[in-house]
């Protein structure tokens, strides 16, 4: 299982208020304990933090609020020497506008640093950013418009040019050469690989436009094919990618030999509801396509499933944490969540620090809405729910019968049956608040019944391997071998 770590928010090692790279050292033994084999660093490298770091400056150091190259290499040491891997996040689709790349870029015509972004003299096309608006903004040092797919302070690489890629692909080499164990590489299909695409107007719908013709496009694989030589032609890395598509087969597309060992799933994270039906249905989906899937429900950039999913509900939360740690793919669990940690308050405008959010608030307001109706629309749009600190004292303070508890005794089973990790699924049913699946490995068959609704599971025959009870003492979630 890999655990999510949100730098800024997960541990502050040196009292400042922020987390930082020394507190998540000092972690590694929680997170051993717990039964953790792979952690994911969000950006920690320098930043105006426009974008919580997804904005970077400087690829090869560390952000001073986080610590330093030496704090980030005795991070590597330790979470090795207790049999964790590390995979760091790793941004190539943009870099900040105070990169030295940018500056240099929009410094002059004749500047070798010009081709690395997006320039053109006029608008060339409908495509909006994801936060706000136009994709395009004006420069005037440059007299020319430059595109983001984001904000405004997230300018967009020109995948065209083979210097851009000859750049990161020596940036992955200097973080493969400190030891990483491999990248989650972020938006990762909306690399710029055609700029012929530049003259091609998405599609209009309800007021706004699809995103079409500014993601997936023409030269796409064969960037990911160079990123996963680069990263491949050292030994046992593991190569993630965020594709921001709900389209299986589309995800599909981009793993494989020579491109992406996994891809992000957003199926089952993406949904507002609890929803059983769904959930079979898409893993039967996600097996039919042939591809070892994701699997989450929480991350940074979505509110928290304990909230979302469960409404509050820890007996709901640990037959979700069943089903992570039991159903076929690969799990992904957002810090906190194990705690349960729940969504911070979002209240009134200033608690709005996530750029999303803020886009929305600032875009209503120019449009004459007034403090309460933009508030109302950027709370839905901001990400700052999930991205509060996690409580420590909660976390280390955990019962025997705890979610907490949950979590280490499935990841101690898991380890030790490969019908876990290695089978196929067998029967998948659902039926009055029932999800029952099972998996099979050679001659192991495992039974998971999981019972959202209100009704108790029926006693076992056979002695279980794991069970959950809710507060009242009923059955609600099983693992038998079968």
């Amino acid at each position: 299982m890999f655990y999510e770590i949100y730098v800024p928010s997960f541990c502050d090692g040196n009292g400042d208020g922020i987390g930082d790279l020394k507190g998540v050292i000092s972690k590694i033994p929680y997170l051993r304990q717990l039964g953790i084999s792979g952690i994911w660093l969000t950006p920690f490298y320098p930043s105006p933090k426009a974008d919580n770091g997804y904005d970077i400056s400087d690829y090869r150091d560390v952000d001073p609020d986080y610590g330093t190259l030496e704090d980030f290499d005795m991070l590597l040491h330790r979470a090795h020497e207790a049999g964790i891997r590390v995979i760091i996040d790793m941004v190539l689709n943009h870099t900040s506008h105070l990169h030295p790349w940018f500056r240099e870029s929009r410094s002059s015509a004749r500047s070798p640093y010009r081709d690395y972004y997006l320039w053109e003299k006029e608008i060339p096309n409908n495509w909006e950013s994801f936060f706000d608006g136009s994709a395009w903004t004006y420069d005037e040092s440059a007299g020319l418009y430059y595109y983001h797919a984001f904000s405004r302070e997230q300018v967009c690489l020109n995948w065209s040019s083979g210097q851009v890629w000859r750049e990161c692909r020596d940036i992955l080499r200097f973080w493969l050469d400190r030891g990483v164990d491999g990248f989650r590489l972020d938006v990762i299909n909306f690399l710029k690989t055609d700029r012929a695409a530049l003259k091609m107007d998405n599609p209009v719908e309800n007021g706004g436009t699809r995103h079409v013709y500014d993601k997936n496009q023409k030269g796409i694989y064969e960037a990911v094919g160079k990123i996963s030589e680069a990263v491949h032609a050292y030994p046992h890395k593991y190569l993630l990618g965020e594709i921001g598509e709900e389209d299986l087969y589309l995800i599909k597309s981009y793993v494989g030999p020579g491109l992406l060992d996994s891809a992000f799933q957003f199926n089952l994270g993406s949904m507002e509801k609890l929803d059983i039906a769904y959930m079979a249905d898409q893993m039967r989906k996600m097996e039919a396509e042939g591809v070892y899937p994701t699997l989450f429900f929480s991350s940074h950039d979505m509110r928290r499933h304990f909230n979302r999913l469960c409404g509050l509900d820890t007996g709901k939360a640990k037959l979700l944490a069943m089903f992570l740690l039991t159903a076929r793919g690969i799990p992904f669990l957002y810090q906190g969540e194990e705690i349960p940690l729940e969504d911070v308050p979002v209240e009134r405008p200033e608690d709005l620090k996530d750029v999303q959010g803020r886009y929305g608030y600032e875009k209503k307001r120019r449009e004459g809405a007034d403090e309460e109706a933009a508030f109302l629309y950027a709370r839905e749009r901001a990400r700052d729910y999930s991205r509060g600190m996690v409580d420590w004292q909660r976390a280390e303070a955990q019962e025997e019968n705890s979610l907490h508890s949950v979590y280490r005794r499935l990841l101690e089973i898991r380890k030790r049956l490969p019908s876990l990790t290695l089978g196929t699924y067998g029967e998948i049913r659902q039926q009055d608040g029932l999800l029952y699946y099972q998996r099979i490995w050679e001659q192991e068959r495992v039974g998971v019944y999981l019972q959202f609704g209100e009704e108790a599971l029926e006693a076992p025959d056979q002695d279980a391997l794991f069970e959950v009870r809710d507060e009242r003492g009923k059955l609600k979630g099983l693992l038998v071998c079968e």
